[in-house]
This record gives structure tokens, sequence and C-alpha cells, in this order.
């Protein structure tokens, strides 16, 4: 969970046109595509309430800062799921080698209200050509999206890859005990109902765990809740002093706060709430966050440039301090050789990377004797590429440094059905390689463990639940007299060069956008973790 001392890395100072919005009416919203949408509603009647307003104290922190809901979710990549530039590129990737279909199951999350409302009374599942342009697609995963969850199901496989359930009777989920329900109903005809289960991660399970079957194989494309259940940090069997919720880890306490206020700009006569969640979801993507900072207007992103850059610090921040822990043991010199190990400690609940399979984490180690260099493993060029990497997608689980090439590289590399690796989603029928850090107490026995067991890491006794363990070999030059020092980093990538390369051949708009983005993008690692140890 991020401090409240990280707040003003969180949000966004945003007081323009807080009560410029009209007063909802009791309608349902048609959209332009012709489907009406009697269900969900857009963010921006939430926003009648749920942003901030000069005469009103509700979601103003003490600093002066906006802690809305409606603000601090603007720029997330939950908001932006459907203008996500990178998902367009892959998408066309993926229909142009697979057929259209595939899209029906992208948009599940990534237009979550247009897809559910057509299909909740058996209509065709919509394709990218029926919602492009939509204002309930380009919502992305929207406030009733996630509030309008049901919590039957939830948990069960039933639900995964997107297929939640939806409450029919126009009520609003959220944490908070005897919430006020007269402003709600009149104004937007919800019921706002206390509901334990918006704090469980099955409720984030639902479109972050992903089975993809194309083949006829299912195949566990994402499955972070599924990781997390098989740790210590799961509750579903009761909480513990180590137990946390997706929700206690992506969204900060933010202390105490009133949550909502008057169309007119004042505040209701409604309780303050303790233990109120931000809504800025901190994630690792800060890579995609810059570039929609970066093509804010071309991608009609709403929120400000501030906000975005602030979604940026934040997940960096908490990709330095809260996800992985390194430490070298000391270094001992004999025989010519420099031997030490470095341990890393995966602090998340989850596999690290998870997610979307793309995500990879590796060392960089360099040691040199006194001002010499002589060694290092794990450089990488300006575009983000490992420059002794010959092969990006078949490089083996490493337990032992010798060379330079010896790169750790923490990733999910899948097979398609000719045994070949593949950054095509729609053709992944098996892991080939599977060495992402465990988290804490991930057990052999435990649950799901057909979906999440490591792959490629035979043999090797100290890659266990929490972590992982490297040793390093190194010769040392007969000049090589002065005292040892080793630095060891972390670093991290959301999109590897060789998942953009096979972008840069589809011939489609989306494509060539998003790698016109890339070439002009920082294209600098993350730093997840730092360590240095000198010889005694």
């Amino acid at each position: 969970m991020l401090s409240r001392l990280l707040i003003p890395s969180l949000i966004a100072f945003a007081p323009v046109a807080i009560c410029t919005f009209a007063w909802p009416q009791k309608q349902t919203q048609r959209s332009p595509h012709g489907h009406q949408d009697e269900r969900f509603t857009s963010s921006e009647q939430c926003a009648v309430c749920h942003s901030p307003a000069p005469g009103a104290t509700a979601m103003w922190s003490d600093s002066g800062d906006d802690i809305s809901p409606y603000g601090l979710w603007q720029a997330t990549m939950m908001a932006n799921s459907f203008r996500d530039p990178y998902f367009r590129a892959q998408l066309m990737k993926e229909s142009q080698a697979g057929g259209e279909h595939v899209q029906e199951l992208c948009l599940r999350c990534h237009a979550p209200m247009v897809h559910h409302e057509v299909t909740r009374d058996g209509g065709k599942a919509p394709r990218l050509a029926d919602v492009d342009g939509d204002p309930f697609a380009d919502d992305g995963v929207s406030c009733t999206v996630c509030h309008m969850i049901d919590s039957k199901g939830l948990g069960d496989e039933s639900t995964f890859s997107g297929k939640p359930n939806f409450t029919d009777q126009r009520q609003i989920f959220g944490p908070f005990e005897e919430p006020a329900t007269g402003p709600m109903q009149n104004l937007v005809d919800y019921t706002p109902t206390h509901a334990p289960h918006i704090s469980s991660s099955a409720m984030c399970a639902t479109c972050h765990t992903l089975y993809t079957s194309h083949h006829g194989t299912p195949f566990a494309e994402q499955t972070p809740y599924l990781e997390w259940r098989n740790s210590e940090f799961s509750d579903e069997e009761g909480r513990t002093d180590k137990s946390k919720s997706c929700q206690e880890c992506h969204m900060p306490d933010l202390g105490s706060a009133r949550i909502a206020r008057n169309p007119a700009g004042f505040d209701f006569n409604i309780p303050v709430r303790e233990g109120y969640r931000g809504h800025s979801f901190v994630g690792g993507n800060a890579f995609m966050v810059a570039m929609l900072q970066a093509h804010r207007e071309e991608l009609d992103v709403i929120a400000e440039e501030a906000a975005l850059a602030r979604v940026v610090a934040a997940t960096r921040k908490q990709l330095a301090e809260k996800t992985a822990k390194i430490e070298i043991s000391e270094i001992e010199r004999a025989d010519g050789m420099a031997r030490f190990s470095v341990n890393i400690e995966n602090l998340t609940g989850h596999k690290f990377p998870t997610g979307y399979p793309a995500r990879r984490a590796w060392l960089h180690v360099r040691v040199s004797s006194g001002r010499q260099q002589i060694f290092e493993t794990g450089t990488f060029d300006e575009d983000g590429r490992l420059t002794a990497v010959e092969d990006p997608l078949r490089v083996p689980h490493v337990r032992t440094v010798r060379k330079p090439s010896d790169v750790v590289i923490y990733e999910m590399v899948a097979n398609d059905p000719e045994g070949e690796p593949t950054t095509f989603l729609t053709k992944m029928v098996v892991r080939a390689k599977d060495n992402r850090l465990l988290p804490r107490g991930w057990n052999a026995a435990g649950p799901h463990v057909g979906d999440t067991f490591p792959v490629g890491t035979r043999g090797d006794d100290d890659f266990v639940g929490g972590g992982d363990t490297i040793d390093f070999e190194i010769p040392l030059p007969e000049n090589a007299s002065g005292r040892l020092r080793v630095v060891a980093r972390m670093f991290y990538q959301p999109i590897p060069p060789v998942w953009v390369d096979a972008l840069r051949s589809v011939d489609a708009d989306e494509a060539r956008r998003f790698v016109g983005y890339y070439e002009v993008a920082d294209k600098t690692p993350d730093l997840v973790g730092l360590h240095i140890r000198l010889e005694q």
C-alpha cells in the first residue's frame, strides 16, 4: 500500500470546469451506433457529484489537491483502456492473423460498457468497427462497470476473461456502510448499496484473469489473481497480518474524505468516510501512460497532462520502492575468480512481472576493480534492446552467470502450435518459459498450480516462492588488484522491442501509429531495484 505521503504524486489538481456539468436527467443514453445503454452511464454523469468544486470541502486533500474518484481515474490505464494505442495496434495484428472474431474477447474488458450492454440480451458481441467512436467505448473501464459488478460467481472461472455478472437492480455497490441513497436515486436513478465484495480481489479477477482458446486449447494468458490466491497475500481463507488485496496495493489509502458533493457545487450533508481509497490504480505501465501524455490530444485523452505526469511518477516510484528488493552477498576472491550471489525478493502479491505476456525484468550487474570495469551483463542500448542477447524469445533461465551473455531475464514466453515462440496472443498454446518471480508463500501444493507453476527452472533449488538467487562466477584479469565493487540493478519493460518489431509489418493505421509513437518515446527501462557491494 502506498503511503499517504505519496498523494501529491498520485493526484491532479484540476479545479477547472467543475461546476459546468448539467444536472443529469433520468433517461437512458443512446450511443451513436444505436444501442441503448440502460444499465451503465458515462463517467461524466458520475462526475456531477464525484468531482470536487471550489465551494465544497468534499474530495479535496489537506494540501488542496483533487482526490475525487473521477479526477484520479481519468489519468489511469483503466480510463484509457480503449484509447490505448498499443492495444489498438496489437488488436489489428491479431485480427489480421486470426480473424476479426478475436476482437469480441478483447472488447469485453477494453470497451466493457458497449460489450455487455449489447450482449446481455443475447445480441452479437461487438467488434472494433461497431464501437469505434462510441463515447461509451472511449470511457473504457468506467465507474459503473466496476461498481455494478454483482458478487455472484466472483472468484469462479465462470466470471474470468471479462465475464462478470452485473446487477439488474440499478445498484451502485460501494465499500461504505449506510450510504445516503437519496441524492443518487434522485439524480441518476441508481441506489448506492453497501457491498463488501467491491473490496475483494475476486472482483478485479474478472478482467485480470484471462484465458484464450483460439486453437482449442485453453491457455492462461494472464493470471495475477490466481498467483495472488497461491500466496501469503491472499485473504480468502481468512485475514492475516500479511494479507493484502489488489485494492490495498493499487488504490492508495487517502484517509478521511467526503466522497460526493452537491451538483450545485456545495457539500451534501453526508458522513465523512474513513479509509477512502484513491482511484489512481497505480500499476507498472509507466511507459504507456507517458505515451498517452505525449499524444493526449491526438488520442482524445480527457486527463490533463499534469495528471498523467503524476501517474507516471507514482508508477515509477512504486516500481522502484515497492516491487523488488535486491541484495548482493559478500564477495569472495579465490583461484582467479570473483564469486558472489544476487538475491531478488519479490515484494508484490503476484508474480513479477505479471499480467500481459510481453512484460519482462532483468538483472544488470557490473563488476569493477578499482577504476577498471572487468565485467558487465544485462546491458541495453537506447532502444531498450539487450545487447548480449541474440534471440530475445529464446533466452533460457540462468542459474549461474559466468559470461556477459548469461543474461538473467524474468519473463513468460509462449509457443505457438508449431512449437515456435510467438508474440501473437491468439497463437499461444503452451508456456515455453515462465521464470517470473513467484510471490511469497507460493506453494506447489496450492491452488491453480497447473496455470501458475514455473517453467524452465527445474533444478534451481533457490528459485522459490518469494524470489530467486543467482550465483556469479567471474574470471578476474591478472591486473585486477583493486578492491572489487559490484553494482546490481533490476530493470523492467512492459513492452520489449521484440514485441514492437512484430507490429512493424502489420498493414493497419493503428499499428503504424503506435510504432511511430514508440520510435520517438523515451525507451529507458524502469528501475526496480538497486544494491551495491564492496569487497571487504
